[in-house]
């Protein structure tokens, strides 16, 4: 057995931890120069405004840069770093989903060099050396972005494509209950889920260790102890603290295990129908799980034991597939629709859908999966997918 591990972000957990932002900043930084970057959605939720409080009572300027879409792309990334360059920041603060946190970690890296945010899809060159810092706060608990060195746009083709850079990991990453109580049932529910299919590809794909495990069931055990708690009662801050450590567990296990043909699935269907992400990767995993059982049994028989699924007088192949009901129970519950019509993509879709699986962005997932997944395969999960 040979691995490595390592975690780069310092992790602040509990109720009203994001009041210690101005010392951190002061701690780390020489200007104490500070970009938010963020999206009016959450600007219009009213968080924004408990960080500007402390930033304003710790006497750090800041500006606010609030120009993105629901999925980053160059556009939103290239406007951010020009910001961060204009203000001369040396503090990056990402505050919202994995959107927001993507671009903001992205950006503070772009402004450091001349390059646009294209010049450093798909690792096509080096990124330049990290100067600015960065603090991720979650809105959402669900991207793992906040602990995270990948991150992922859309490019100039319209194409969903990643950046990745060891120094792109945050250096702290705050998980404060009070920004995700607001967060509507929906939006809760489908985060909550791209979390959990984070942890369980990370945990049964091919580049899985014991220690990415650990991460994995814990993450699982805490999304599925507390999701429809706090779907019942979205104001439990104890349940919304749980759903926020789980998401940034499974970060950690997709930063170390990377993610499966759940994720190229879902890349693909927001590539060609502008899907949202969370909601794209659960609806592939409601349709993919079963398949993906066989290609390894004992690790998905763990997972259905996090699960909490009732294990008694069941073969370890029983119990594996136990889980895949749990999820699609879950998927249930949650109101989330996996029907892709209401998104305007149908049968005619298949040839694009496929295409966009087989392409080169999404070839790092397909070859982690736990099952070899064939051209046919691509095909059959379109048909059905868009059948629906």
């Amino acid at each position: 057995m040979q691995f490595e591990f390592g975690l780069s972000t310092k992790i602040l957990c509990g109720e009203g931890k994001h009041l210690q932002l101005g010392q951190l900043i002061k701690e780390l930084t020489a200007s104490n120069k500070t970009v938010i970057v963020t999206d009016q959605g959450v600007i219009e939720a009213g968080v924004v405004n408990l960080v500007e409080r402390v930033l304003k009572e710790s006497d750090i300027d800041y500006s606010v840069f609030s120009d993105l879409e629901s999925d980053p792309s160059v556009r939103s990334i290239d406007a951010a770093a020009r910001v961060i360059q204009d203000f001369d920041a040396d503090c990056v603060i990402g505050i919202g989903g994995g959107s927001a946190m993507d671009v903001a970690k992205m950006a503070s890296l772009v402004a450091v060099g001349e390059a646009s945010a294209s010049h450093y899809e798909l690792m096509a060159n080096p990124f330049p050396k990290k100067t600015i810092t960065s603090i991720m706060i979650p809105t959402t608990s669900g991207s793992g972005a906040e602990v995270t060195s990948t991150v992922v746009f859309t490019n100039s083709e319209k194409r969903k494509v990643w950046g990745w850079d060891e120094q792109m990991a945050p250096d702290v990453a705050i998980l404060d209950p009070l920004f995700t109580k607001g967060l509507p049932p929906h939006l809760t529910a489908a985060t909550a889920l791209d979390a959990f299919v984070h942890a369980i590809e990370a945990c049964t794909g091919t580049r899985s260790n014991p220690i990415i495990e650990a991460f994995g069931l814990k993450s699982i055990e805490l999304i599925c102890g507390n999701l429809e708690r706090v779907l019942h009662n979205p104001k439990d801050l104890e349940g919304r603290t749980a759903l926020a450590v789980g998401a940034a567990l499974a970060g950690v296990a997709i930063e170390h295990g990377g993610t499966g043909i759940a994720h190229c699935i879902g890349h693909a269907i927001t590539t060609v129908g502008r899907v949202p992400h969370a909601r794209a990767v659960a609806i592939a995993m409601n349709a993919t799980y079963r398949w993906k059982v066989e290609g390894n049994v004992d690790m998905f028989a763990k997972v259905a034991n996090a699960m909490g699924v009732h294990t008694e007088g069941l073969s370890k192949s029983e119990i594996a597939y136990a889980g895949a009901d749990r999820f699609v129970e879950l998927v249930n519950t949650s109101g989330l629709s996996t029907s892709l019509l209401e998104d305007g993509l149908c049968i005619d879709d298949v040839g694009r859908l496929v295409e966009t699986m087989k392409a080169e962005e999404n070839q790092p997932m397909r070859e982690n999966n736990c099952r070899f997944v064939s051209e046919e395969d691509l095909r059959s999960f379109a048909t059905e997918l868009l059948s629906n």
